[in-house]
């Protein structure tokens, strides 16, 4: 699979029928199955018409009809081959030759002033796209065929976009959805009013600090992350003979909360002494808290990896500086020193008060008894996995948040990746990450080399049975660097990430690992053992200021000075 490739050559259209022609290399053309396959995999449509002569095909695809008599709608979509293998379409290199084009003076600056390759790429397969509008000049509706290179995955695709105004409603309807609307502000202002008003009521009557603390969330269900760490630290400590510990969780932030919260969690607001979140939470940012109120930040994830809050000020979803997001913490708790200047940075607080005594939930990753006890569960839960090298496959999703998110597997040559297993005796484990819509199809022939563990709650159990880690930018790899084992970053999108979400550090200096930027690289890392694993360490040291498993401890005696 690895030098078989399926080209095209050239684009061009005849009305509304787009052509699309090319060869393909190491590839034998027998049957007509090119299709259109959209990335979260939930569509696919077949060409209207192939022709294919020798290895040079030209495939029609009808847009007006192509979606079982329906246009193609708006999304973007891979040209595949399917055989014994679905090849994906990559761009003749001469489409992307700006030589090949007559630019002129001021389009070739232009080109050259493009930030990343794939930019400069569309720059020129813009000259394929094609732009209907309504009526030939309309200015609302409009239906767009743009050839690219995506963002998301590297790969060429047909980025479909269908621009129209809304429907005229009728005005029945237009009047119900007045009332709608003044209903759903009427309330929201009411319940905004009853839960400030409940706020302000109690915060007054507990003017003097007093011994209640809460933990709450809106985006985890149960005392579960640090969140369980501190709370089982504070009942070692006996805490909870001095303290009422009380907790408020909702599963996401859409979540609704049941009629009861609804007014004990504004009350219970008011009261509470000590305050833990542990990730954005919008209605704590809504309120003034008195002074003697402390508002804890025990951040989710361990170290700072990719952008976040403030980091993010000017950038789409990034809050601007007058957001009063995160702003009112008078505590955050991090791993190291390294920390301080970004967390204070994505919170807007002051770095004094940003806290290096380790993160809560990494205390089980230097306990050796737990180490023993998990790894016991995970070889009977996975007995796969008993006597073999386990590699992990735990990278982050793509799209633009969990409506949208996905993996591309077409990345994964599973053939390749199984008769490494074969010859290494070792199997992958695959976690995805949570929000991955398209769910991993493992090939029936290759069960025995590869399991989906996505569904596993405890991301961290599986690390003590990895021997090597695939990821991303996924901020597993500072849990994983305790284990001082290899690791390899599969960053096809590198140069586009970097563009839309960028790191706080440079990322090929920071990773502690090999990047590959292809499969073939990849496996080529596997294969030869070429992990650069002595990055691992001056990693390790540089972002866990304690590595004895005593962070809990820590972070408790200095909120509550026992």
């Amino acid at each position: 699979m690895t030098k078989s490739k399926f080209v095209i050559d050239h684009i061009y259209w005849e009305r509304i029928q787009l052509y699309i022609e090319g060869h393909v290399e190491g590839i034998e053309l027998k049957d007509k199955a090119i299709y259109l396959r959209n990335l979260t995999e939930t569509m696919q449509l077949k060409a209207n018409h192939v022709e294919i002569q020798d290895n040079h095909f030209k495939a029609r695809f009808n847009v007006a009809i192509l979606n079982d008599g329906n246009y193609l709608p708006s999304d973007e979509y891979l040209v595949i081959y399917k055989a014994d293998y679905d090849y994906i379409a990559q761009i003749n290199d001469t489409l992307l030759d700006p030589n090949n084009y007559d630019l002129t003076e001021e389009a070739l600056i232009e080109y050259e002033e493009k930030e990343t390759k794939n930019s400069k790429n569309n720059y020129l397969l813009a000259y394929y796209k094609w732009v209907f509008k309504k009526g030939g000049n309309s200015k609302q509706t409009e239906y767009s065929v743009s050839p690219v290179i995506s963002s998301e995955v590297n790969e060429f695709v047909l980025d479909i976009k269908f621009k129209s105004p809304n429907p005229k409603t009728n005005p029945l309807k237009l009047k119900i959805n007045e009332l709608k609307g003044k209903y759903n502000k009427y309330s929201y202002n009411l319940r905004d009013f009853t839960f400030k008003t409940i706020f302000n009521l109690t915060r007054f009557f507990h003017l003097r600090k007093g011994n209640t603390v809460l933990f709450t969330s809106d985006s985890r269900s149960d005392m579960s992350g640090n969140f369980l760490y501190v709370y089982n630290e504070m009942l070692r400590q006996n805490l909870d003979q001095h303290y009422q510990i009380h907790a408020l969780f909702k599963s996401n932030i859409s979540a609704r909360r049941n009629f009861l919260d609804k007014f004990r969690f504004p009350y219970l607001l008011g009261k509470a002494d000590y305050i833990f979140v542990d990730d954005f939470h919008p209605l704590l940012y809504k309120v003034k808290f008195r002074r003697s109120q402390e508002i804890i930040q025990v951040w989710h994830a361990v170290g700072a990896f990719k952008t976040v809050g403030y980091s993010r000020a000017g950038k789409k979803g990034g809050p601007f500086f007058n957001s009063v997001n995160h702003r009112n913490y008078t505590k955050a708790f991090v791993s190291s020193e390294t920390d301080i200047p970004f967390y204070g940075e994505a919170f807007g607080i002051k770095e004094q008060n940003i806290i290096p005594t380790g993160v809560p939930r990494t205390d089980t990753l230097f306990d050796e008894y737990y180490e023993q006890q998990i790894v016991r569960e995970m070889e009977t839960e996975l007995p796969m996995i008993q006597g073999k090298k386990v590699v992990l496959f735990a990278p982050t999703f793509r799209g633009n948040g969990h409506h949208t998110a996905h993996y591309p597997f077409f990345k994964i040559d599973f053939a390749r990746l199984a008769r490494y297993c074969e010859a290494n005796n070792a199997v992958v484990l695959f976690k995805m990450h949570p929000f991955v819509k398209n769910k991993l199809e493992i090939p029936r022939q290759y069960e025995h080399y590869f399991v989906d563990v996505s569904e596993f709650r405890e991301v961290n159990d599986i690390l003590f049975v990895t021997d090597i880690l695939i990821s991303d930018y996924s901020s597993l790899v500072y849990e994983f660097a305790v284990f001082k084992r290899p690791m390899i970053f599969y960053a096809f999108d590198l140069e586009d990430y970097i563009t839309s979400r960028d790191f706080y550090e440079p990322y090929e200096t920071f990773v502690p690992g090999k990047i590959v930027e292809t499969f073939t690289e990849l496996m080529t890392a596997l294969e030869q053992g070429d992990f650069e694993v002595e990055k691992v360490e001056p990693f390790l040291d540089k972002h866990f200021k304690y590595q004895d498993g005593r962070s809990s401890e820590r972070l408790v005696r200095n909120v509550f000075g026992s």
